[in-house]
C-alpha cells in the first residue's frame, strides 16, 4: 500500500493480496493481544493502551455456568463487564466499554484457557500427567 497517504488509492485495492491481508489480520491481531498475571488470588490483565483488568481466580459456581453456558460474544461480553462491576468496580467497566471488541474476548479467552488450567491442578491433573495416563493407558 502506499506508505505516503492515509486513505488508499486504487492501485492499492488492485494490488491487494491474499498475503497481504493476512499480514494485515495478524498485525491487527498483535496489537489486541492482552497480556496476564496471578496475583492474590486474582488474575490481572493487561490491555493494549495500558488498562488494567482485575478478575477473580477463585471462580464461583454461579459465575462459572454463566460463562459456560452463554452462546454469543455479545452475552460473553455482558458476563465479563457483570464480573468486572463485582470484582473491580464501575470504572473498570466504563473503561472496558472504550476498548476494541478484540480485547475483551481476549481477556474471556485467556481468563478461560486460566480457569480450565486451574481445575485440572486443583484435582491434580494437568497435561502432561493427562497424555502419560494416555501413554501408558495405550500400552496396557
Amino acid at each position: 500500500m502506499t506508505k505516503n497517504t492515509v486513505m488508499p488509492c486504487a492501485a492499492d485495492f488492485e494490488s491487494w493480496t491474499q498475503e497481504d491481508e493476512d499480514k494485515a489480520l495478524e498485525a491487527a491481531a498483535e496489537q489486541m493481544k492482552v497480556k496476564h498475571l496471578i496475583k492474590d488470588g486474582s488474575v490481572w490483565f493487561l490491555a493494549p493502551h495500558g488498562h488494567i483488568y482485575k478478575l477473580p481466580l477463585a471462580l464461583s459456581i454461579d459465575d462459572f455456568a454463566r460463562l459456560s453456558d452463554l452462546q454469543s460474544d455479545t452475552e460473553q461480553i455482558q458476563a465479563l463487564k457483570d464480573m468486572l462491576t463485582s470484582f473491580a468496580g464501575k470504572d473498570a467497566v466504563r473503561q472496558l466499554a472504550k476498548e476494541p471488541v478484540m480485547v475483551p474476548m481476549n481477556i474471556l479467552t485467556d481468563y478461560g484457557e486460566i480457569i480450565s488450567k486451574m481445575q485440572g491442578a486443583d484435582l491434580g491433573k494437568s497435561s502432561a500427567s493427562a497424555s502419560s495416563y494416555a501413554a501408558n493407558m495405550a500400552t496396557e
